[in-house]
């Protein structure tokens, strides 16, 4: 730290805020010579906060491996509890025995590190050989680590802990997730000293569309308060640290840099396959049956690729508007193609904008001439009649502006109706361009995910970019 206090004043605050503990100690419990503690351990510790102060009782942490979120909200938490109050009784469940016991051991190693005694010197352990899993303090605190099948039947807890509580192998297991899900509602919940007063942490990355975390946030008026820390965040976001402001996070940003770089992402990705990864990195699990796209037919091509391609594309610019700069509002979804006379059909970039009418209109001019754009076509929602004939008079000296019609169909309609131009190997991305991870992340979550504004654009271009019959060649499900 570089605080310029003494001991007693660091100390102190220390006490009062548990992630500084957690950076403080980290380092010298693990023997790490430098350690810069991550933003996002600061949000943490905000919502671990509001539960230890009763604000709320329920907190769901949804974070990617290797993010820190056990050592932080778990192995290091526990021990800052104990040395606020050693009278506190605590619950740990995980998956396993084995996993169980490793938790255990690392968070008795807290408690009896010296620096750890230096700031709660009032929190000891009654045996120091005792069994890790079967922690107590002399003021009659616990921690008792287990897993979801071990022996609960007479544990009482103030604290409820519940970390990774299904493994990332058993992902596709329904019968796995259920059995979870009717354990820690019959079993796991009645375990609380006070049920009304008691708090119950559930630290996870995402497993499926139907883990544990979905079941408990399946209806509106839940009592979970949910922190949703993607490895790559989709939006942009406000985020409170507390005692450390505020994080305002950019769409596209990663979580952790250092740890996860882009390519580190995508070759994970790669490795995993997207389901998985969706999941557990980006905390946006896939419901894969219900997108009608067969990824595996969508191609690549790199940027040099492209660039040295001749005869030069014909380009087209593909809009789904909303004119709303409101936080919470649609987006505005802008891709941009190149169309080649052999029938590739390339998608070189991709923006989206929360802005109103006027400000949209300016964005769709100067996109449409900084690509040189032949073709730009905007949805003919009623909303964007007027936005139409102010950039088709804008730009009629520049290119070709199209009003494009939906004629009554549903988004999934005219989807399908373009499916046979991926399934044929016509549709490219550009390889590794950021700027495509959104669309490409909307694409795989449709027709479930939160946004959708992408697919729009994506299908619109596709269905401008030759014609089609309107019938689908074949559907993949």
């Amino acid at each position: 730290m570089t605080l310029k206090l003494d001991s007693s004043a660091i100390h102190a605050l220390l006490r009062q805020c548990p992630s500084l503990f957690f950076a403080h100690l980290f380092p010298k419990v693990e023997n790490i010579d430098h350690f810069d503690c991550p933003w996002h351990l600061h949000a943490i510790n905000q919502c671990l906060l509001e539960m230890y102060h009763g604000r709320s009782k329920r907190l769901i942490i949804n974070a990617p491996p290797r993010s820190l979120k056990t050592s932080m909200a778990n192995s290091f938490f526990i021990p800052w509890l104990l040395g606020k109050n050693p009278k506190t009784k605590i619950i740990v469940v995980t998956y396993g025995d084995e996993l169980s016991s490793t938790l255990a051991r690392f968070t008795k190693k807290v408690l009896l590190h010296p620096a750890y005694k230096r700031i709660f010197p009032h929190t000891e352990l009654e045996n120091d050989k005792m069994m890790a899993t079967r922690l107590r303090t002399l003021q009659g605190g616990h921690v008792i680590f287990t897993s979801i099948h071990g022996a609960m039947t007479g544990l009482g807890a103030d604290w409820i802990i519940l970390d990774d509580p299904l493994q990332a192998a058993h992902m596709r297991s329904e019968a796995r997730q259920d059995d979870l899900i009717q354990v820690f509602k019959q079993s796991i919940t009645t375990r609380l000293n006070e049920p009304e007063n008691g708090k119950i942490l559930l630290i996870q990355q995402r497993i499926s569309a139907f883990d544990l975390c979905a079941e408990l946030t399946r209806t509106p008026l839940h009592p979970w308060k949910v922190l949703s820390l993607p490895a790559r965040f989709d939006a942009q976001r406000h985020i409170n640290l507390g005692l450390f402001g505020s994080k305002e996070v950019c769409e596209g940003e990663l979580l952790t840099p250092s740890r996860m770089s882009a390519q580190f992402l995508s070759d994970k990705e790669a490795e995993m396959g997207a389901p998985a990864f969706y999941a557990q990195y980006l905390q946006q699990p896939l419901l894969e049956d219900d997108c009608p796209i067969d990824f595996t037919k969508l191609r690549y091509i790199s940027r040099n690729q492209f660039n040295d391609s001749n005869p030069k594309p014909t380009i087209y610019q593909s809009w789904d508007t909303a004119l709303s700069d409101r936080p919470n509002a649609d987006y505005s979804a802008l891709t941009t193609w190149a169309r080649f006379d052999d029938g590739r059909l390339i998608l070189v970039d991709a923006k989206r904008y929360r802005v109103t009418s006027d400000k949209l209109q300016a964005l769709i001019i100067r996109n449409a001439i900084a690509y040189s754009t032949q073709y730009v076509c905007i949805e003919a929602a009623n909303h964007a009649v007027d936005l139409i004939r102010m950039v088709s008079a804008s730009l009629s000296d520049h290119c070709i502006v199209r009003s494009v019609p939906v004629r009554g169909l549903s988004k999934m309609q005219r989807l399908e109706a373009q499916l046979h131009k991926i399934n044929t190997g016509k549709v490219f991305f550009i390889r590794d361009e950021p700027n495509l991870n959104l669309v490409m992340q909307e694409l795989r979550q449709f027709p479930n995910g939160r946004y959708d504004d992408f697919v729009d654009s994506f299908t619109q271009a596709l269905s401008q970019m030759g014609v089609t019959s309107g019938t689908p060649t074949w559907r993949i499900s």
